[in-house]
């Protein structure tokens, strides 16, 4: 072969290896289960996960200082699933133990009979106070002595990386899970609750990328409610239809996934050094109304983004005609703050998530304050209703965000 077709080879070659793509990083997927495994339908969900996320991390027990000893919540007596991780909650109520022998003697014993049932891992979710990391580190070495070989694993929030004690709560066990969700109540009554900052969680992959520890990271797919009281006080926060539907003051938050799934794409292509898997809090069950439904979580895992635009719809029918907003898409739809009609009508009402405001030739509709304001995939509600003076052509309507 002479020298000029072998250059014309190799710059083929070079070129060639130019224009391929890198193949996407394989990232694990796994999510959490927060609810009891023994209820029916969060069977069928971990059933329904299976083939979908890699591994279920289930929470077996949470413990909680009285002052005096720890109460313990639900403790799993075997594995729900084969080959599942589980996690132990520790609250904050304990953020102030010195972790004593005597005081790690309960947790321990925890730990050990939960590593016998022979989980893939233990992750301990403790509120640990970022000032406090070094004593976490003694529960921590006793938790691993008391689970031999089942490795235990610290859930991390993103204030800690900072912390010179954080390395050497993590280095030696293997890998680490960092929490980018967390709930930010606001300050006054009218201010936004911030559930996931795809820019924080970018910087926190950043700062855990300079440690040099595998880690993987904990996303957020549920909502909450957080109520007010008459003094502008946080009150409660409900991430479950539960409570007094007669509280005057409260406001509402649910995890973006028109984000989650962009930065799911980006940390495919380009992983941050170190991250080996996104595990998702928590896993959609049917009748989870504030949490992601299975067509969006679906979407979300792969980085896929199909966000919803509402339709207004308007059954035919002679007389009075209902209206619905309707969800055509696949993720949550942010209900429109107030629909307007600009039609002369004889009587008009609201219904389901809206209120009525009626002028002079013109109806609006107002989103009600005190109901959850997201619509899932496929669903409908009501937001009223008209009857008019004539019969119109054509119903023209307009949306305000």
């Amino acid at each position: 072969m002479n020298s000029s077709r072998m250059k014309w080879l190799l710059l083929a070659c070079l070129l060639l290896t130019a224009c391929r793509k890198p193949a996407p990083h394989q990232l694990t997927t796994a999510a959490y289960v927060w609810q009891s495994p023994a209820r029916p339908e969060v069977q069928q969900a971990m059933t329904r996960a299976a083939g979908l996320v890699t591994t279920l991390h289930v929470r077996a027990a949470e413990l909680r200082w009285t002052g005096d000893r720890f109460e313990t919540e639900q403790t799993l007596t075997q594995l729900p699933s084969p080959g599942c991780g589980l996690v132990v909650r520790i609250g904050a109520s304990a953020s102030r133990l010195e972790w004593t022998p005597e005081q790690i003697k309960p947790v321990a014993r925890i730990f050990r009979e939960l590593s016998a049932l022979g989980p893939r891992e233990i992750q301990c979710d403790y509120d640990c106070p970022q000032k406090r990391l070094g004593r976490y580190q003694i529960l921590l070495d006793a938790l691993q002595a008391a689970a031999g070989k089942i490795p235990v694993l610290p859930t991390a929030l993103p204030s800690w990386l900072d912390e010179p004690d954080f390395k050497k709560l993590i280095e030696g066990r293997g890998d680490y899970v960092l929490q980018v969700h967390s709930l930010q109540l606001p300050k006054r009554t009218g201010d936004p609750v911030v559930i996931f900052d795809p820019a924080s969680a970018r910087v926190a992959a950043k700062k855990a990328c300079a440690l040099k520890v595998p880690f993987r990271i904990a996303m957020a797919t549920y909502g909450c409610e957080v109520r007010f009281g008459s003094d502008g006080q946080v009150t409660d926060v409900i991430s479950e239809d539960v409570g007094d539907p007669t509280t005057a003051v409260r406001t509402f938050a649910l995890a973006d996934p028109v984000e989650s799934a962009r930065l799911v794409r980006d940390w495919t292509i380009a992983p941050p050094e170190g991250l080996t898997g996104i595990i998702w809090y928590r896993l959609p069950v049917e009748g989870d109304r504030r949490n992601w439904p299975w067509e969006t979580f679906e979407l979300v895992i792969r980085g896929e983004v199909d966000p919803s635009t509402p339709d207004l719809e308007i059954p035919p029918s002679t007389g009075a005609k209902d209206l619905f907003v309707i969800n055509r898409g696949k993720f949550p739809l942010l209900l429109p703050a107030e629909i307007s009609i600009e039609h002369p009508f004889v009587a008009a009402d609201g219904a389901g998530a809206y209120r009525l405001e009626a002028q002079a030739g013109a109806v609006r509709f107002i989103r009600r304050a005190d109901v959850w304001p997201w619509l899932d995939p496929g669903k409908k509600i009501p937001s009223g209703w008209l009857r008019f003076r004539e019969e119109p052509a054509r119903i023209q309507w307009h949306f305000k965000p």
